[in-house]
């Protein structure tokens, strides 16, 4: 489905979620080839989306920190529809993480081991970060932070349909 077709269906907490890809250098295609492969699943990153005056972002946190950026510049994704929309405490809880919340390999690692405390830190990777905002509407699919995770919480948790969005 395209992105044009399925915009205006997308709400503020909504699961996106990505897939390996051939961009950046050495260690981002090893880091992402190990997720992928580690977790038996094409997903290699996952964030939650914000509708806000008519804009569509992504938020999440990467190598370059934690922050929000325009859906429509992410490239394809797949879409995963919450099971409600989030809340003004939920969204001010993901507001309050941009610039602070830093991205931390160690923690990546932890989550994939299922070994990772989720929130308890000022550090994290996406499917904690994800994961800390759904949990305060009492709605995280998962509790283990790795994208495959999310996904399949997504699924058996929320009851919900992925759908891939091509850009």
């Amino acid at each position: 489905m395209l992105y044009q077709q399925i915009r205006d269906k997308i709400k503020t907490g909504d699961m996106c979620l990505y897939r390996n890809h051939k961009g950046g250098g050495f260690r981002a295609i090893a880091e992402r080839w190990f997720v992928s492969h580690g977790t038996a699943s094409p997903y290699t990153h996952v964030g939650v989306a914000w509708v806000d005056h008519d804009r569509v972002f992504v938020m999440d946190i990467t190598t370059r920190g934690c922050a929000p950026r325009l859906l429509s510049t992410t490239g394809s994704f797949d879409w995963a529809p919450a099971p409600k929309e989030l809340s003004e405490t939920a969204l001010q809880f993901a507001f309050d993480c941009f610039g602070e919340w830093e991205y931390s390999r160690w923690q990546a690692i932890l989550g994939e081991l299922g070994l990772l405390t989720i929130g308890k830190d000022m550090q994290g990777q996406c499917a904690e970060y994800a994961l800390s905002i759904w949990q305060t509407d009492g709605m995280a699919p998962s509790e283990k932070a790795t994208p495959a995770a999310c996904a399949d919480g997504a699924l058996s948790v929320w009851k919900t349909s992925i759908t891939r969005i091509e850009q």
